[in-house]
């Protein structure tokens, strides 16, 4: 990783600007110092890309993209050292008497994919209210449409369960360090049509800003550039805006709840009630595969969430 020369955020989004352009290497501005009276307030997380937009958009289309930011837990393999918030994989750590959940209807077991630590989360800033202690286990069939997600209440008497037979897929244990990042809403996000007035304004004002006349380089380009600089590794995430590869998850969850599609008040107004959990993306270092770079996103409810009422969970597999 390349260490960048500290200046103002303006300099130094002009380095990180132009390194992206130079090579795919990710790179890290260290010292930076943001006044007050710059960033008015603005919360660590959200600097950076303010810093961004601000730059590359008009004011008025920056500042409603800003509003829109979404603080997410990223999820990224442990060091040495680090807290460690979750794992992928390995065995799961059941209540006493819970049987290993299966498939209802052919008692097919599924394969356990995660588990989160609530109580380590609960340190990080996240836009969903997750449990402040407690498990989140997250169960999926091989083939990734069947899931179910237990909570696991903080003191409960646990154990560590073999796989019950052959037919479950064991992938390797990977612990999972946290770290607070920003999100932003994919251009096809229904949260766009209550800031824009439309996706197609959005499209406009946003995706489409073009950058440069002479190159036509446009605003999602360099977004992209953006956003590649700030990864390393799979987009595992707790909350925020999930990186669905088609619809997001709170369309998905919406249209499968009973609502229409873009366009229906009823489709908007629950689309608005829903919120990431997780999302695991395939990881080669866990055994996860699930064809063609597939993802799986875990939404829910807000009301069911505060319930804590797991039953109802919304599972979405999207690939390319």
């Amino acid at each position: 990783m390349r260490d960048l020369p500290a200046g103002t955020p303006a300099e130094s989004h002009k380095l990180v600007r132009n390194f992206h352009r130079e090579g795919p290497q990710r790179a890290r501005v260290t010292g930076l110092s943001y006044p007050g009276s710059m960033m008015g307030g603005m919360k660590d997380w959200m600097i950076d890309f303010a810093e961004f937009a601000r730059e590359e958009l008009p004011e008025d289309s920056a500042e409603r993209l800003i509003g829109l930011l979404r603080p997410a837990i990223r999820l990224s393999a442990a060091e040495d050292g680090e807290s460690v918030a979750g794992r992928l994989g390995g065995l799961p750590k059941l209540p006493d008497g819970m049987a290993w959940p299966s498939l209802p209807d052919e008692g097919r077991p599924m394969s356990f994919v995660a588990e989160l630590d609530c109580g380590v989360l609960a340190r990080y800033e996240v836009d969903v209210a997750l449990p402040v202690a407690g498990t989140l286990l997250f169960f999926a069939t091989t083939d990734a449409r069947q899931h179910q997600v237990i909570y696991v209440p903080r003191g409960t008497a646990v154990a560590e369960r073999p796989a019950p037979d052959d037919r479950v897929e064991v992938y390797a244990e990977l612990p999972l360090a946290a770290a607070t990042e920003p999100t932003w809403p994919p251009r096809n996000h229904p949260a766009l049509v209550d800031v824009f007035g439309s996706l197609d304004e959005a499209e406009d004002l946003v995706w489409h800003h073009v950058l440069d006349e002479d190159t036509g380089e446009i605003f999602e380009q360099q977004l992209r550039l953006f956003e590649d600089g700030g990864r390393d590794g799979p987009p595992h995430q707790v909350g925020g805006y999930s990186d669905g590869l088609h619809s997001p998850i709170e369309a998905v969850a919406a249209h499968a709840a009973g609502t229409g599609w873009y366009g229906d008040p009823a489709f908007q107004e629950e689309a608005c009630q829903w919120v990431t959990l997780l999302q695991v993306a395939e990881d080669t270092r866990a055994g996860m595969i699930w064809g063609d770079g597939a993802w799986l996103i875990w939404g829910i409810r807000k009301d069911h969430l505060a319930a804590r009422d797991f039953s109802k969970v919304h599972l979405s597999v999207q690939g390319h």
